[in-house]
C-alpha cells in the first residue's frame, strides 16, 4: 500500500480539481491520498468510494520571520470553529493579494485582472505568480517571477498573515488532528531545529528531490520523540525535470509499509 499525503487542488494554489487529482492518484497506483490545501479545508468525502482519502490541510505559519508550513491530518472532518478560523485567514489572504496586484502594476507595469483573486478558494503567491506567467505568455518563468517580483524582499512582496508555528500546531491538535512539520529540508537549519521541538506528532521526511535525506529526518524524528514520518509529492501542477520546482507529480513521493501502518494507526484510520 502507498500513500501520497501532500497535494493541492484548485481549492488553494493547485490547478486541478479534486476529481482530477483523484484520477491521477489512481493512475499512479496510490491506495491513500490526503488533499492538503493551503489554509483551506477540502472535503474529500464524496471520493472515498474510489480511493481512500484522508482529511488534511496545510497551515501557513511563521517562526523567526520564516514561513513554516504545518500539515494537519484528521480522522473526521475538522470542527466548525476550525473551518471558521480558516475563513478569517482566507479574508486576510484576499486583502493581501489585492494589495500585491497593486504593487505589481506600480513597480513592474503588469496589470492583472483581480477576478482570479476573487474566484480562488485560497489565494497564494503561487496563484499570483502563475497568473503573471500566463499573462506574460512565456516571457517569464514562475521561478523568475518569485525571484524578482513577489519573493521575499521584492517590491511586490507582502508578508502573509502571521500565525506563530506553535499556534498552528495547537490549532490542529485542538481540532483533533495530527500536526506534521512539512518539508523540513526547505527551511533554514537553525529554524528547523527549533520548530522540530515544538510538539509535532510527525515530520514529512519523504519529499521530492530530497530522497537522499530520508534517513536524516527519520533520525531527527527519533531524537525528538516524534512518533511517525510522512511523505508526499506536494503536487500543485504537472512538472518536468527542468522546471526548477521543489514540487513533484502525484505519486513521486509517498509512504508505504510500516511507515503507512504507523501513520494510519496514530490517526485512528481503519485500513
Amino acid at each position: 500500500m502507498k500513500a501520497d499525503l501532500h497535494m493541492h487542488t484548485v481549492n488553494s494554489d493547485g490547478v486541478y480539481t479534486v476529481g482530477e487529482v483523484v484520477d491521477m492518484a489512481k493512475r499512479a497506483g496510490l491506495d491513500y491520498i490526503a488533499v492538503t490545501d493551503h489554509d483551506n479545508f477540502t472535503d474529500t468525502t464524496e471520493f472515498r468510494h474510489s480511493i481512500k482519502t484522508i482529511y488534511g490541510i496545510e497551515l501557513s505559519t511563521t517562526h523567526n520571520g520564516e514561513a513554516i508550513h504545518v500539515l494537519g491530518y484528521f480522522k473526521e472532518r475538522p470542527p466548525k470553529w476550525f473551518v471558521d478560523k480558516l475563513e478569517e485567514f482566507k479574508k486576510a489572504r484576499l486583502e493581501r493579494a489585492l494589495r500585491m496586484l497593486e504593487l505589481i502594476d506600480e513597480h513592474f507595469g503588469i496589470k492583472l485582472d483581480p477576478k482570479f483573486v476573487y474566484e480562488a478558494n485560497s489565494i497564494t503567491r503561487g496563484s499570483i505568480g502563475r497568473e503573471i506567467v500566463k499573462q506574460a505568455e512565456g516571457k517569464y518563468t514562475k521561478s523568475y517571477v518569485f525571484k524578482n517580483f513577489i519573493g521575499h524582499g521584492c517590491k511586490a512582496y507582502i508578508p502573509a498573515l502571521k500565525i506563530e508555528t506553535e499556534t498552528g500546531i495547537k490549532m490542529i491538535k485542538d481540532a483533533g488532528g495530527l500536526a506534521v512539520l512539512a518539508h523540513p529540508m526547505l527551511y533554514k537549519t537553525e529554524n528547523m531545529m527549533e520548530v522540530i521541538k515544538m510538539g509535532f506528532d510527525g515530520v514529512e521526511a519523504i519529499y521530492p528531490h530530497f530522497h537522499e535525506d530520508i534517513q536524516k529526518y527519520r533520525d531527527l524524528a527519533g531524537k525528538y520523540q516524534i512518533r511517525f514520518i510522512t511523505g508526499g509529492s506536494d503536487f500543485h501542477n504537472l512538472v518536468g525535470p527542468d522546471d526548477g520546482s521543489n514540487h513533484g507529480n502525484i505519486g513521486d513521493s509517498y509512504i508505504e509499509g510500516n511507515d503507512l501502518i504507523k501513520f494510519l494507526g496514530e490517526l485512528g484510520y481503519e485500513r
